[in-house]
């Protein structure tokens, strides 16, 4: 009987084992990203920073944010032009205006990015607020509509995750049932 209960206890913790090993998340690694990448949208870069696993902050030397680096993936993953999906990076200043707009590698064809980028497609948010790059209106180009119309829904999507993550405040989250029974149980 002894041994069945050894071996029963053992095969109980095995399991117990195996299951939490399977239910627990693996930590999620930020990806860095090096300073030339960032460079040729802020000049004077020293360090960039990952934020939340989301975005990224670029400082200068002093420590002063110059900026903020997203990327569209995986967040538009689901999102494509006529080959599939259209990925971005975009570069938001200090005011969290965008300066930059930049179609990473993707499986467009060569032609129909270069026909939307050549009628300044990118730049149609320069300058604009999150929110104000949100809701603008920005035309198709045409010969690249496919294209075209992924890049703008890449962005909004992207964007609209952004200004979720900001709008998040981690302070004021609501106790959990356990937490508001024992502040009760004290009083």
């Amino acid at each position: 009987m002894k041994a069945f209960h050894s071996l029963f206890g053992g095969l109980l913790f095995a399991t117990a084992l195996a299951f939490v090993s399977c239910t627990t998340p693996a930590p999620v690694r930020i990806p860095e990203i090096p300073l030339s990448v960032v460079q040729p949208y802020f000049s004077d870069a020293a360090e960039v920073q990952a934020i939340d696993t989301s975005y990224y902050q670029v400082k200068d030397g002093d420590g002063n944010l110059l900026g903020t680096v997203l990327y569209s993936m995986p967040y538009s993953a689901t999102v494509s032009g006529y080959n599939g999906p259209t990925p971005l990076l975009i570069a938001l200043d200090a005011e969290s205006c965008i300066k930059n707009v930049v179609l990473l590698e993707n499986s467009e064809t060569p032609r129909f990015v270069q026909r939307a980028v050549d009628n300044g497609l990118l730049q149609s948010w320069d300058g604009l607020s999150v929110e104000e790059a949100i809701l603008k209106p920005v035309d198709a180009v045409t010969g690249a509509t496919f294209t075209s119309e992924g890049v703008k829904s890449s962005l909004i999507l992207r964007l609209q995750v952004y200004q979720r993550q900001l709008d998040k405040d981690y302070t004021a989250m609501k106790p959990s049932f356990w937490q508001r029974l024992y502040t009760l149980k004290k009083q």
